[in-house]
């Protein structure tokens, strides 16, 4: 008889073996496939693929939703996860497995998490005879943000669990209360002089001083983190570019000349329940800051930026999340905490439409590194606590 551990470990090292890094819509659709596979014949399941394209890259974009026939886009609970990952050297695609772990590109992020989401769900599917409220999402872009996989299928397909669950992320069965919201912002800044010799500086307009004004004017109020204070405003540059010669985005270096432009990127991120200057943060005041700088000092912002503040935070105390609390405690026999998350995770694009959203994760390291790993045992109590969880969400 095939062992909770042996299927967990074949269907993870099956996915891996797909090399579904982010825009390879065919690999996407072949992982989709296997898990379809792996769940065929589950009665009363029906299924429905979205597609989109990533207006930046021209890429398409998969996504497959499983659930019952007359709720697919309105379920209790929502088991959530993505199955593309980032590029890697061919042989991080074939899972080692050593000390009760499996190493290889997308065991912890988060394919391994996806086969302990599948199996429990077949589990449940067969027993119950049908979904019952409990679906599955799968999506191919979480990895660039999410924006053509579970936000299409959220804002386009119209999907409103009313809770969902992702397990994503290095928490160790800790339970994730808030994540930080993150945007970007795209600056440039054109010299009015169209540059000139250094040594002329004083008749001169240096587009990199006024970048810099913008920069050092929001780091004043958003650069706020600590070592000792981690969870608050974070405001850096993550992308700096001048140029000189003839055209704005001609580049032709020289320590001799003064640029003809300045073009920057800034990442900003913030927890939704913290104040800054006595007020909570919002992605409208962040916006109106900036602006108020860049027109300050002649900087243009530019259409491109994203991530629109859009965090997540979720009580501790809410019902849905102690169920959970109670199931993973008893499941492990010991206690689990809370953690603050500075990333951000599809959870988000699910919170901004009023849904419910716990976000944990099994055993696991090394996310996006040569040495990614899971822990195999972690993920077999991960699938037996969920197994459990959907038969409280469904009472």
């Amino acid at each position: 008889m095939i062992t909770e551990i042996e299927r967990i470990t074949d269907l993870t090292r099956k996915m891996v073996e797909i090399p579904s890094v982010t825009g390879r819509h065919d690999e996407a659709l072949e992982v989709l496939n296997l898990v379809d596979n792996y769940l065929e014949g589950a009665p009363g399941l029906v299924s429905q693929t979205f597609e989109s394209t990533n207006k930046e890259t021209g890429e398409k974009i998969v996504s497959r939703l499983w659930g019952d026939t007359n709720n697919l886009l309105n379920p209790k609970l929502l088991f959530s996860g993505h199955i593309d990952v980032v590029q890697a050297e061919s042989d991080l695609f074939h899972v080692q497995q050593r000390d009760g772990k499996l190493y290889g590109r997308g065991t912890g992020d988060m394919k391994g998490h996806v086969a302990a989401e599948v199996i429990s769900y077949k589990r449940w599917l067969d027993k119950n005879g049908n979904p019952n409220g409990v679906g599955l999402l799968l999506t191919s872009d979480e990895e660039v943000g999410g924006f053509n996989g579970a936000r299409y299928v959220v804002e386009s397909g119209g999907l409103r669990p009313s809770t969902v669950f992702i397990p994503d992320g290095e928490f160790s069965f800790d339970i994730v209360d808030s994540q930080k919201a993150p945007h970007h912002f795209h600056v440039r800044a054109l010299s009015a002089t169209k540059g000139g010799h250094v040594s002329k500086t004083f008749k001169l307009d240096n587009p990199v001083s006024r970048v810099l004004a913008v920069y050092a004017g929001m780091r004043e109020k958003y650069s706020l983190a600590t070592k000792d204070d981690e969870w608050k405003s974070t405001f850096e540059m993550t992308v700096f570019n001048t140029g000189n010669g003839e055209g704005k985005n001609k580049v032709i270096n020289s320590a001799n000349q003064i640029p003809q432009f300045a073009d920057a990127w800034f990442g900003w991120r913030w927890p939704l329940e913290v104040s800054i200057d006595g007020r909570k943060a919002t992605f409208k005041s962040g916006q109106r800051d900036l602006r108020r700088l860049a027109e300050k000092h002649g900087v243009e912002i530019l259409n491109d930026g994203h991530g629109f503040g859009e965090g997540c935070y979720t009580n501790p105390d809410a019902p849905f999340v102690q169920k959970w609390k109670g199931i993973i405690e008893t499941v492990m026999d010991r206690k689990v905490g809370f953690q603050h998350m500075h990333g951000a995770t599809d959870g988000r694009h699910f919170a901004k439409f009023g849904s419910q959203v716990l976000v944990t994760s099994a055993v696991t390291g090394g996310a996006h590194s040569n040495d990614e790993w899971v822990d195999i045992n972690s993920l077999v109590i991960l699938a037996e606590a969920m197994y459990k969880y959907q038969a409280e969400m469904t009472k």
